[in-house]
This record gives C-alpha cells, sequence and structure tokens, in this order.
C-alpha cells in the first residue's frame, strides 16, 4: 500500500486527482490515433517512478502481476483476476456494440433511429390475401376498393318519417342523367378511372374540344352536353365493367348504406373571427370600447415582431370543397332517381355534389341494409326500363329500421 511522506493517511495514487487528471490528458482528438492500453500504464509507470518522492513507495506487483489495495485477504488472486477478466470482457463487449450501433447509423450522432413501426396493421395484409381467395369481403369492413361514384343535384331538405314515426331530417338529391363518358386504363394513363358526366347545358356554352371528344363518342351527346363532367377513381377489378355511354341510377346504392359526399360549399364572403373561427371574442360589458367582435392580439413582441403565418384572422369564408362522410342513405326513389340522405351536405340548392361509397363504415354485410348483403351493386346496377328514372311514383325503397320501438324507455322498478 502507498503512503504520503507528510501524512500517515493511506493514500492510492490510481483515485487520485493529479493522477486522473494525467489519463484525461490522453484524450486526443478524432483524427489522432487513440494510446493502447499497455501505452497508457506505461505512461502511469513512468509518472509513479517520477514522482516517487511525493506519493511514496511504489509497491511492485506480485509475482501474478497484480497491485492490491486494502486487501485483507477477503479475496484471492485467483477470484480478483476473474473479476477483471469479468469486466474485461463486459466492456470489450458493449465497445463492439457499439461500434456495431454507429455501422448501422442512421440516427443522431451516427446511432439508430427508433425502433421501425408498422404504419399499417398486419391484419389489413392479411384480409387482403384472404380477399384475393374470395375469402373476406372489404366492402363489410371499410377499405380501399372503390367503385363508381354519381353526381347528385342538391335539391333541398325534408322530414322524412319511418314506420316508427322516428322523423329524420333528409336531403334530396337528384341524381340528373348520369352518363359514362369515358374510362382511364392503368397500362394506358397510370391509373384505372372513370368519367362520369352529368345534366345538361346549350351547345354555344360548351367548349369546341369538349363538344369534339364528345362527338368521338358516337352516342350523339355532343348535341346534349353534360352540364359538369367529373371523374371517379376505380380499384376494385370488377368495378370497369360498365360501358361508355351506361346511365348511373338511383339504385346504384342501396338504402340504409353510408356514403360520402363533397361538394363546395356555401360562400359567406368576409367574416370576422368570431363566425369564421368561432372565436370567443372580448368582453361585452367592463374595458372594452367599441371593439367587442375583436380577435384580440395578433402579433408578438419585439422577436419574432411579425404575424406568423397561417395565423386565424378575419378574412373569406366558405366556397370550400367540403366532404362530409358516414351519411346514410334514408330512402331511394327508383322513379325520380332521387336519394334522401339523413343530415346536411355542403353547398347551395341547385350545385352538383359528388356521392361515393364511404370508406370508413360502409356498412354492408350489416343489418343495415337489405338482407345484408356482402357486395354493392358491381359494377353498378343496371336501369329496368319503365322503372328508373321512368318520373313514375311508387318505387320508393326505406332503410331498414331497428327490431324495437325507439319511443319506449325501459324504467327499472325501485
Amino acid at each position: 500500500m502507498l503512503r504520503n511522506n507528510s501524512t500517515t493517511k493511506p493514500f492510492n495514487p490510481l483515485l487520485s486527482s493529479s493522477i486522473n487528471n494525467i489519463r484525461s490528458y490522453h484524450a486526443t482528438k478524432s483524427n489522432e490515433k487513440k494510446p493502447t492500453p499497455e501505452e497508457l500504464n506505461e505512461k502511469l509507470n513512468e509518472y509513479l517512478k517520477r514522482h516517487k518522492n511525493k506519493l511514496g513507495e511504489v509497491i511492485e506487483p506480485d509475482e501474478d502481476g497484480l497491485i492490491t489495495v486494502n486487501n485483507d485477504g477477503k479475496f484471492t488472486n485467483e477470484e480478483i483476476r476473474k473479476m477483471i477478466d469479468e469486466e474485461d470482457e463486459r466492456l470489450t463487449r458493449e465497445e463492439e456494440e457499439k461500434e456495431l450501433r454507429k455501422r448501422k447509423g442512421g440516427g443522431k450522432h451516427g446511432f439508430p433511429r427508433k425502433p421501425l413501426t408498422f404504419a399499417h396493421d398486419m391484419r389489413d395484409y392479411e384480409r387482403e390475401e384472404l380477399e384475393n381467395k374470395g375469402e373476406v369481403n372489404w366492402w363489410k369492413i371499410g377499405g380501399k376498393h372503390k367503385r363508381c361514384g354519381a353526381l347528385g343535384v342538391k335539391v333541398g331538405m325534408v322530414p322524412v318519417w319511418d314506420d316508427w314515426g322516428e322523423r329524420h331530417n333528409c336531403t334530396v338529391l337528384h341524381l340528373d342523367n348520369n352518363v359514362v363518358l369515358g374510362q382511364k386504363t392503368k397500362e394506358k394513363h397510370g391509373y384505372t378511372s372513370i368519367q362520369l358526366g352529368a345534366g345538361e347545358k346549350k351547345v354555344k356554352r360548351t367548349k369546341k374540344p369538349q363538344l369534339k371528344e364528345l362527338e368521338k363518342l358516337g352516342l350523339g351527346f355532343e348535341e346534349h352536353p353534360p352540364f359538369v363532367v367529373r371523374e371517379f377513381r376505380v380499384t376494385h377489378p370488377q368495378g370497369m365493367d360498365i360501358p361508355v355511354g351506361t346511365q348511373i341510377h338511383a339504385n346504384h346504392f342501396l338504402v340504409g348504406q353510408n356514403v360520402d359526399i363533397a361538394g363546395i360549399s356555401k360562400g359567406k364572403g368576409f367574416q370576422g373571427g368570431m363566425k369564421r373561427h368561432n372565436f370567443k371574442g372580448m368582453p361585452a360589458s367592463h374595458g372594452v370600447s367599441k371593439s367587442h367582435r375583436s380577435i384580440g392580439s395578433t402579433g408578438s413582441c419585439q422577436d419574432p415582431g411579425r404575424v406568423f403565418k397561417g395565423k386565424k384572422m378575419p378574412g373569406r369564408m366558405g366556397c370550400d370543397r367540403v366532404t362530409v362522410q358516414n351519411l346514410r342513405i334514408v330512402k331511394i326513389d327508383r322513379g325520380r332517381n332521387l336519394i334522401f340522405v339523413r343530415g346536411p351536405i355542403p353547398g347551395n340548392k341547385g350545385t352538383f355534389v359528388e356521392i361515393k361509397d364511404a370508406v370508413k363504415k360502409p356498412l354492408f354485410g350489416t343489418k343495415m341494409v337489405p338482407e345484408s348483403v356482402e357486395l354493392p351493386p358491381l359494377p353498378t346496377s343496371f336501369g329496368e326500363d319503365g322503372i328508373d328514372g321512368s318520373g313514375k311514383e311508387g318505387y320508393e325503397m326505406m332503410m331498414s329500421i331497428s327490431e324495437t320501438d325507439p319511443f319506449t324507455y325501459d324504467v327499472e322498478e325501485e
């Protein structure tokens, strides 16, 4: 054991601050070669011999090459050697793992990023594989399969009562002469879709390139050009089996199913923050002078000294494309091509909206649709002469209702 010449207190050079400073002195830059453990031990021994007078007598290693300090016979040389080997093996293993992480790289300071996680549920791929075998149905659970939609004119809102007497606020949509004008294939255009035209406008109000395209079809559409033309992406393999010139009727959808409807919302003009963004406004009584509907402060201090982009402020409101999801079809009038959808939809009366099967919850294969059919009409439900679009009454279909009366309540007996 080492002892200092000036005091009798035991002194350990390996734990002294001076020697720790000497060991930290050997820290090299990244571009320099790091010293080996043998070189460090050699420099340490040279330092001990050079400062022998200050540190006291240097203890020479025993025959096993060990220098023990404060060992009162608790451990034998074999046990000490075993502990040193285990610690050396642990440090070596940690260094190897660190080097391996650096070689993989990709994250901060050369370390890998966070563990990779699946962006999609693996069950989706299992369902897709089962569907290819015909064992599962995507339409029931919702998914990526799409078929052609329809274009409807917003007529207005009316109440509809079911057999239980329950009132449903419905928006009436008229499918005005929906005709298939063209198809796009993956081989030619890179994706599959169906072009649909609806309504009718004067020939003089139609551009000549569009008239030429309609003339190429050879179906006489150039004499009655459609008012609006839209394109619907189709991903189901059977969804493209609709020939050009086919008319889409109201029975393209099923009563009870959910649909997604997209349209252009009503224009409100320049509106304030309270109406446009639902701000609270300023206090209505004390401390406010003629600024009750003001939005308040919009900027910051000198730093950053500007208004951030996207700040909610007064401005033009409305005239945006809005999609309302999971609207249920309450009633279908096949004779007049009317669809009664529960709830409000965006847009003014007389504007066209896009109607598509719901992506999240189409309700196919459930009790909500007639006979719990598993699939919607693929590629469409071709109309019957004298019924679909005939303008006659008496061909109406209502959605299925609950088996229990919605106006009865179970009262627990006390």
